[in-house]
């Protein structure tokens, strides 16, 4: 007897859910700007800031958190560097306002821990492959030594926070019945984030283009093989 189609599948495919990375973008720069608000006086722009949200993720990608600074940042989005000290006060806020603007993570997605998972995935693989790809894998490698606070918060912000809430939710899953009681929660996690890292970190770029027409069967594939063939863990009580 064959497993049960869970819901918002079709034929044991799940129906991943996308984000709109614009709405998404708006609401989490509307949520930054109300706790940091900007600079009174000087009316947005949205073309100019995307324009500069994009090269300011672009020059983080290549440069680092090093190299990244705003006289380099305004020469590539076409305009004047008193543009953007009129609107960002330094290059904390604006690194970081550029990550809240075009990459939103959005945490737990779906109604079953294969949904959660497969969306998680399915998000991850192609923000990995996707423009921001520089940026965010930057951002993994300086956040364990950063010494500046703001690579950290933006790291929390992308990562640390997003899985806390995946695991969460997948706990309450094993607390009631959804996940057989000896599965370990963090292997499982751990398991897909590590799968979905390697395998963008390692693609050539000459075969993304491919290979991103292909992820919703790699996603379903890989959510299933962990689902059904996770081992108990012996050494972690998660």
């Amino acid at each position: 007897m064959g497993r049960p189609t869970p819901a918002g599948c079709e034929e044991g495919r799940l129906e991943l859910r996308h984000t709109t990375p614009l709405a998404e973008g708006v609401r989490a720069v509307t949520r930054f700007a109300v706790l940091s608000p900007a600079k009174a006086g000087r009316p947005r722009d949205p073309q100019l800031e995307e324009r500069v949200f994009r090269a300011a993720l672009d020059l983080y990608g290549e440069a680092g958190w090093a190299g990244f600074n705003l006289t380099k940042i305004a020469a590539e989005a076409g305009v004047g560097k008193s543009s953007l000290y009129s609107r960002w006060s330094d290059r904390d806020e604006l690194l970081h306002r550029a990550f809240a603007a075009l990459v939103v993570c959005p945490g737990p997605r779906g109604d079953s821990p294969r949904e959660i998972l497969a969306n998680e995935a399915d998000f991850r693989l192609r923000e990995y492959l996707g423009p921001n790809r520089s940026a965010v894998r930057r951002l993994f490698v300086e956040a364990g030594n950063a010494e500046n606070p703001v690579i950290w918060q933006i790291y929390e912000d992308l990562f640390v926070t997003p899985l806390s809430a995946i695991h969460e939710r997948l706990w309450e899953f094993k607390l009631s019945g959804a996940l057989p009681r000896s599965t370990s929660v963090v292997r499982l996690l751990d398991a897909i984030e590590g799968s979905v890292l390697m395998r963008t970190f390692c693609l050539p770029d000459d075969v993304i283009g491919c290979f991103l027409e292909k992820v919703p069967d790699y996603v379903a594939d890989l959510v299933d093989d962990q689902l059904h063939h996770h081992e108990p863990s012996r050494q972690l009580d998660d």
